[in-house]
């Protein structure tokens, strides 16, 4: 009867902790610490099993069981406190419930259990330790993650506030330093009023101050439309040609004035039409270019190489473009950060340079947003080299067609190594047969010796700028030696309308302007075998102070009374009649009033009250007249971004210039539509 009493007592004892530690415990061992031995166990799983039979390989003790378990699978990092707060010294002195939390090893991994210990009075006095154990491997990562995900949060935040704080510093010193500029030098100039030179002087400084500015805030508008995510490219057709021209012409007078030797070669650049986003990559380049100015000291040089590489795309075309200059260089650790917004080298000579640090991060999501990338290199007191690398779609019959012109022979003379072999690379590329001459007297030399071989040559290329001896002295010592036989095309990479008539004077028949595209080659030798007319004389660009547009009428629609009154006297001193209408509703009410031809040219603001510019445009064009079909239509407007530009385009506006007014791009508007 005693054995069968503790029997029920231990059956009930066991019932009562089952049924307290919970289902989810796959393993459960009553632990009686007087005697340091396992009463009881249950065992649901492999995991719990596991347990179990370390505790039945001693018999049931506790302690070894224990140790044995902890050593064979429970995480060194784990160890020392199971092995501690589940001994018998701790289970005696505790006497509450608690719980830990170890890593076990096993053929997978590591996972996560937990041990929970209960303590239950025998009914007979004493008590019994019931200790239980469960994976909470699922739970623990999932908590882990969350920390992770909490503290990456958190670490974002700080990196945002951070960045928040050091944008706010740098806008506050970046635009406090022209607006400084501009206030002061406006000040200077009131105080000296009746002093010509020094107003002049210091309305000079304003301008550049104010260019500044505007470029800062231009940046920082555009950095801000790539990280929202709101920037659209532009598909549009273009030449790589006109592009680069573009990027010479705005540069030029940057490269004059530091004395910089620019040199442009061109290799293997078979498709020159394409399509894409050419306003987004004027910008990549006029930034590089710019860089490549601003941080090379006076009289260094620059390169700019163009080539066109494999491309494993149908009607896709692979470009690179290498900007190069041996100026002051970078160190690998600010290499590393370039493209981080508002950062630059800390360094004495680079903070006296003009930037925000918002170029190089605009370029390389531009380029990257076509598929393509920017790469650098760079060693401090070396130089800069930065590679980018683009993909264009080719326009169709872009292809370039010289049949007409294979195995001819032509002599290239041009002292500079590159520009040389890049032209007769070129020449050989398209079935010609090109010969290189370093100086004009090896010219002269050559071409005397063909002519007497009665074998002249198709062509002479000699460039203008060549020591001892220029293109023009060249062509004339050509000229007396074999005459008119051989048709001279003199190539520069600068305004040859300076050289023009004297190189005519001395005989050349054509010019060509660096850098050599084979569809510039191409077109020059159609016009010297009378397959295209001969070249328009090279005419000077016309400003707005030389420029006489008298007789000739302008609709101005701006809502702003002070910008209308800016348009207005910059209009007006090329003689242009103004007149102003308030906003677009009155401007499509004046165009449907007035007689055809009544005026020239329209300057449209877009932004406006009651109708916006352009409405006003569809409204004008939709009207039943070929004059408001015709009639050019201008957008003047502070919408300066490159979707702004195409969709002006969109509604049928001619042009786009962006406000604060530029006036060379002012003076080519009108040259282009009045003149």
């Amino acid at each position: 009867m005693e054995e069968e009493r503790k029997h029920i007592k231990t059956l009930e004892t066991q019932s009562e902790i089952i049924e307290g530690i919970g289902s989810e415990y796959y393993s459960v061992l009553l632990v009686d610490p007087e005697t340091d031995t396992v009463t009881t166990y249950r065992a649901q799983d492999e995991d719990g099993r596991a347990i179990a039979e370390h505790f039945c390989k001693h018999n049931g003790c506790w302690s070894k069981g224990l140790r044995s378990y902890a050593e064979e699978l429970v995480s060194e990092e784990s160890r020392g406190e199971f092995i501690e707060k589940l001994s018998l010294d701790h289970i005696r002195a505790d006497g509450k419930d608690y719980s830990l939390t170890y890593e076990k090893h096993t053929d997978d991994g590591t996972i996560y259990l937990q041990a929970r210990v209960a303590f239950v009075e025998k009914k007979d006095g004493g008590f019994v330790a019931v200790v239980g154990t469960r994976n909470v491997d699922d739970l623990i990562k999932k908590e882990r993650q969350q920390e992770m995900a909490l503290q990456a949060a958190f670490d974002a935040a700080e990196a945002a506030n951070k960045a928040k704080t050091d944008f706010l510093s740098n806008m506050s010193h970046d635009i406090r330093t022209p607006m400084n500029g501009i206030i002061g030098m406006t000040a200077i100039a009131a105080s000296h009023i009746d002093d010509k030179e020094r107003v002049q002087d210091s309305l000079q400084k304003i301008t550049q101050a104010s260019k500044y500015l505007l470029s800062l805030i231009n940046e920082v508008l555009d950095m801000s439309k790539i990280e929202s995510g709101k920037v659209d490219l532009i598909e549009e057709e273009f030449k790589l040609s006109d592009l680069v021209d573009n990027l010479l012409s705005m540069t030029s007078s940057q490269i004059a004035e530091h004395h910089h030797e620019l040199s442009v070669n061109i290799s293997g650049v078979i498709h020159e039409e394409v399509i894409g986003d050419s306003l987004r990559i004027q910008k990549v380049f006029t930034n590089l270019m710019g860089n490549a100015v601003k941080f090379t000291p006076d009289g260094g040089k620059i390169r700019l190489s163009i080539s066109e590489k494999p491309s494993n795309q149908a009607e896709i075309g692979c470009y690179e473009f290498v900007f190069e200059d041996n100026g002051m260089g970078m160190s690998e650790e600010f290499m590393e950060k370039i493209f981080e917004p508002f950062t630059r080298a800390e360094d004495g000579c680079v903070n006296k340079i003009q930037g925000t640090g918002l170029g190089m991060p605009i370029s390389r999501n531009i380029v990257r947003m076509m598929g393509g990338d920017i790469k650098v290199e760079s060693k401090p007191g070396v130089g800069s080299r930065f590679t980018v690398t683009m993909y264009l779609r080719l326009q169709e019959g872009s292809d370039v067609q010289y049949d007409k012109f294979v195995d001819l022979d032509v002599l290239v003379a041009d002292d500079d190594e590159l520009s040389l072999e890049s032209c007769c690379g070129m020449l050989n590329d398209m079935g010609m047969k090109a010969e290189g001459v370093s100086t004009g007297a090896e010219a002269v030399d050559h071409i005397v010796l063909h002519h007497n071989q009665k074998r002249d040559y198709f062509a002479c290329i000699i460039d203008w700028k060549m020591p001892d001896m220029d293109g023009i002295a060249t062509t004339r010592a050509i000229r007396k030696a074999v005459g008119n036989d051989v048709p001279i095309i003199i190539i520069s990479a600068y305004d040859w309308s300076d050289i023009e008539q004297e190189a005519r004077a001395a005989g050349a028949n054509a010019f060509i302007s660096k850098p050599l595209f084979r569809s510039r080659l191409t077109k020059t030798f159609n016009t010297l075998v009378g397959d295209e007319k001969a070249q328009e004389p090279n005419i000077p660009f016309v400003d707005l102070k030389n420029m006489d547009l008298t007789g000739r009428r302008a609709l101005l629609v701006e809502d702003n009374e002070l910008n209308a009154e800016i348009a207005t006297v910059i209009l007006g001193t090329t003689g242009l009649a103004i007149e102003h209408v308030a906003d677009g509703t009155e401007a499509v009410d004046r165009m449907a009033s007035c007689k055809d031809g009544y005026y020239d040219i329209i300057f449209m603001d877009i932004q406006m009250p009651r109708m916006n510019g352009y409405d006003a445009t569809r409204a004008i064009r939709s009207m039943d007249r070929n004059y408001c079909r015709q009639v050019p239509i201008v957008a003047m407007t502070a919408n300066a971004f490159a979707e702004d530009v195409q969709a002006a385009k969109t509604v049928g506006m001619n042009e786009h210039i962006a406000k604060p007014l530029d006036l060379k791009s002012l003076a080519r508007t009108l040259d282009r539509w009045l003149n």
